[in-house]
């Protein structure tokens, strides 16, 4: 990086137009993204169809008649521009609330807050963009987008992994990401969400405890990359690992309503396409896909528990109240979760 590219970078940081340092998101993640290779596509997108596939997808949801989607056309993008699609599709979320306070000893952060959460998500839309197949891999339903958009290379990395049907697995791949991005709808999981990353902001930044982040006391903007090793050594997926519980009950979320629109024959397609266990790997998310995959049983159950115990609650509902949306204890333990939200015993 020139001299020049560093001085950029510090301006960028210094943005303070909006609660988002969004600029600054988007150049993080193409930074992140700078490096991925472009992949010889297997079979599978040769055989398919995706644009097809998508027109009857949205043929069969708009004639099921109890589903709302919005998404009008289809779009394959490099892992880059995945990750930018991310950053703009989530920005009709209100970040006002989103505040991370002071640093330790009574440092304040000042006008720096806006670059520091644009510096995590920028963060999260590059893990996203290099190592996931889409957003209802790990049940992230924050965005709305009437593009839907496809992560190129891992979405057919995910169909070749299964000896099966590859247009249905398309199908329900395209499935799954059309019910994640619809869900967007719903406010709560979001506030849920920003709960989870003040909490994650709150302790990276105790990390920086001894560094001087007053953007006007650093004469070199390279210190300021340094220093914020963010670019190239923060841990992004310390943003997730508060959010495991809520994330395991938004997948089952997705998939429960993925199955009710009856779009296959099989609808066990699903839960293969959602099982982490073929996917953990050395990745930066391999201990995420593992500490999903520990919960996946608990939260199919708790799913079913919603069932037998013939809640009051529908999902909808758990969606429309934060309060409602269970913690990792409730999740194994759904009694607990009924108890707390007043439940009738069973």
């Amino acid at each position: 990086m020139s001299e020049d590219i560093f001085s950029q970078f510090f301006n960028l940081f210094n943005n303070n137009d909006s609660d988002v340092n969004w600029e600054l998101s988007k150049q993080i993640n193409k930074h992140l993204n700078k490096d991925s290779s472009e992949d010889i596509l297997k079979l599978s997108n040769d055989q398919l169809d995706l644009n097809e596939i998508f027109r009857f997808l949205e043929l069969n949801i708009h004639n099921a008649g109890n589903f709302d989607s919005e998404q009008t056309s289809i779009q394959v993008l490099e892992p880059s521009l995945y990750g930018e699609w991310f950053l703009n599709s989530i920005q009709h979320f209100d970040f006002s609330k989103f505040s991370i306070g002071e640093l330790p000893g009574g440092l304040q952060i000042g006008n720096i807050q806006s670059s520091i959460i644009g510096m995590q998500l920028g963060n999260l839309a590059g893990m996203i963009s290099k190592n996931m197949w889409g957003l209802s891999q790990f049940g992230i339903i924050l965005p709305q987008s009437n593009i839907l958009a496809i992560n190129k290379n891992k979405y057919f990395e995910r169909i070749d992994q299964f000896e099966t049907d590859i247009n249905e697995l398309a199908l329900s791949l395209l499935t799954l990401e059309v019910v994640a991005l619809t869900l967007g709808k719903y406010t709560s999981p979001f506030e849920k969400i920003i709960e989870n990353l003040e909490k994650a902001s709150k302790e990276m930044m105790e990390g920086f405890k001894d560094l001087d982040l007053d953007p006007s006391k650093m004469a070199n903007p390279e210190d300021m990359l340094q220093n914020f090793s963010g670019l190239e050594g923060f841990d992004s997926s310390k943003l997730i690992e508060e959010i495991i519980a809520p994330l395991s009950f938004y997948r089952g979320v997705i998939k429960s309503k993925a199955k009710s629109l009856n779009l296959i024959q099989d609808n066990t397609t699903y839960d293969l396409l959602m099982d982490l266990s073929f996917t953990i790997s050395e990745s930066p998310l391999g201990e995420i896909e593992k500490s999903i995959d520990e919960l996946d049983e608990s939260t199919s159950l708790f799913f079913d528990f919603l069932v037998s115990s013939n809640s009051q609650y529908s999902i909808d509902d758990i969606l429309l109240d934060k309060e409602l949306i269970p913690s990792r204890s409730e999740i194994e333990d759904p009694i607990s979760w009924a108890a707390r939200t007043s439940l009738p015993p069973i």
